[in-house]
């Protein structure tokens, strides 16, 4: 019975350093990430900008921001703060369709007090011809809680797109 304790025991310490991915540093973990909301025009977000959602009020202040221009805004989705958050990710205006924003994948990771967000960051190629119609791309995604003090939004190749600073109140 003893041996079988000890074997359970193994296997859990196992699969939670499995589960930190990265060199095991305290605070280094991967986090599940899931689309909450996107749309390519997003109320009251002209410029680019990462934030870090973490209490109701906030919530409810910028979801009621990102879905203003909406005729009949759907109800934000439920969050369990405090053991989850939200990320906000907008490109800021841009001058036309075919611009966009989705996630990545299904993970993301925290390493070195550093949140890190895979996001398909869409973009017209150059002379390519699109509805010259102004658009504010955006994309509201749930995380677990985590310990960070920064935020990096890169692209499908990589490159980092947004960067930002959680606040200290957070």
């Amino acid at each position: 019975m003893r041996s079988l304790v000890w074997t359970t025991l193994a296997m859990l310490a196992l699969a939670s350093g499995c589960a930190q991915d990265g060199a095991g540093r305290p605070g280094d973990r991967s986090l599940l990430v899931k689309a909450l909301y996107g749309s390519g025009q997003c109320g009251g977000l002209e410029r680019p900008a990462v934030v870090w959602i973490a209490d109701p009020e906030a919530w409810r202040r910028w979801y009621g921001r990102v879905v203003s221009l909406r005729m009949t805004p759907p109800p934000p989705p439920p969050v369990d703060f405090p053991r989850e958050g939200v990320l906000l990710v907008a490109m800021g205006q841009r001058p036309s369709s075919g611009y966009g924003l989705s996630l990545a994948g299904e993970s993301t990771a925290v390493r070195d007090g550093v949140l890190t967000v895979r996001v398909d960051w869409r973009e017209p190629p150059p002379g390519y011809r699109q509805a010259q119609v102004m658009t504010s791309p955006c994309l509201l995604a749930l995380l677990s809680a985590a310990s960070f003090t920064r935020m990096q939004i890169l692209d499908q190749e990589g490159r980092v797109r947004l960067e930002g600073v959680r606040s200290p109140a957070e």
